[in-house]
């Protein structure tokens, strides 16, 4: 049996929480958030047993064999120094940084100490991506020349739904699930980036991040691809994210619109695209692909 511990119960800790709770070989032991009221939330929907708002004590206190930290992006360095020299596996959220220091500092501290880390880069079990990896490495498109893939969120995000954007940025917070999966679909290395990004229409708001970012990424076998992420799109916007991705081959080509997700609602108040694929209830039972990846790794622990 693995024993468990989540830091950060946010709106994406919670899903760790789910994930771990139907995991058949997790004790999920603890969690831990600087809000105390939230992590009791937390803690009797879901029936944890123990809750901190210090993770140095829960590492002190709880035998823990994994731990979640699902953090704002920019506190991720403290906690898993502290797991690491605590001899505790980790899964962070991405990014896994948001400096290089910070990020040389804790592979230094996780190689010291002889932890497994696991940056959750999810969406590598979105079935769209998943069944695209698959036809790739079958050959179907032949070699890969050419990528396009476009993750924006409406400007909900980082007005309303994150109180700490200023301190990290869409690129960050969206462009680091699409770099990974350009890796991933590539199955190359990236030796040169050009980007660009504009501050606006945040930035009228009081918010000194990004409006958007647009990178071409030129892999070391010649491929090429382009992002684009954006926070501004309007909150009419049917769905929350924006998520569309191209891919040019030497035999062919794969198109992905997960925006939609096969479903649309209209009802007296709006228009919207329900969002399953990265977590959802079916059946009261929580399913999506933020589960499968956490499981993922507890499967390789064991």
């Amino acid at each position: 049996m693995i024993n468990a511990g989540v830091i950060g119960v946010g709106i994406q800790g919670e899903q760790h929480v789910k994930a771990y709770k139907l995991h058949s070989n997790v004790n999920l032991v603890a969690i831990c958030d600087l809000n105390i009221e939230r992590a009791k939330t937390i803690a009797e929907k879901y029936g944890v047993d123990k809750i901190y708002n210090d993770y140095n004590k829960m590492f002190e206190k709880e035998d823990l064999d994994v731990v979640s930290i699902a953090t704002p992006d920019f506190l991720h360095r403290d906690p898993v120094i502290s797991a690491a020299e605590n001899g505790i596996n980790i899964i962070v959220e991405k990014p896994f940084a948001t400096t290089l220091s910070d990020a040389n500092i804790m592979v230094k501290s996780v190689e010291k100490n002889g932890v497994k880390l696991y940056p959750n880069f999810s969406n590598r079990w979105n079935p769209p991506f998943s069944i695209s990896k698959d036809i790739i490495d079958r050959g179907e498109l032949g070699e890969i020349v050419y990528g396009y893939i476009r993750l924006s969120d409406t400007i909900y995000v980082p007005t309303k739904m994150l109180s700490w954007v200023a301190k990290s940025n869409v690129a960050f917070f969206l462009m680091s699930h699409t770099a990974d999966l350009m890796r991933w679909f590539f199955n190359d290395e990236v030796i040169e980036v050009n980007a660009f990004m504009e501050k606006k229409v945040l930035v009228k708001k009081g918010i000194d991040t990004p409006d958007y970012f647009i990178a071409i990424l030129n892999f070391s076998k010649g491929g090429r691809a382009i992002l684009e992420s954006s926070w501004i799109l309007p909150e009419t916007f049917p769905s929350i994210v924006d998520f569309k991705m191209e891919l040019i081959g030497e035999k062919g080509v794969i198109n992905i619109d997960n925006t939609q997700q096969c479903i649309n609602v209209s009802n007296q108040k709006s228009f919207y695209y329900p969002r399953y694929f990265t977590g959802y209830d079916v059946n009261g039972r929580f399913t999506g692909f933020v589960k499968e990846s956490i499981h993922h790794f507890i499967d390789c622990l064991l």
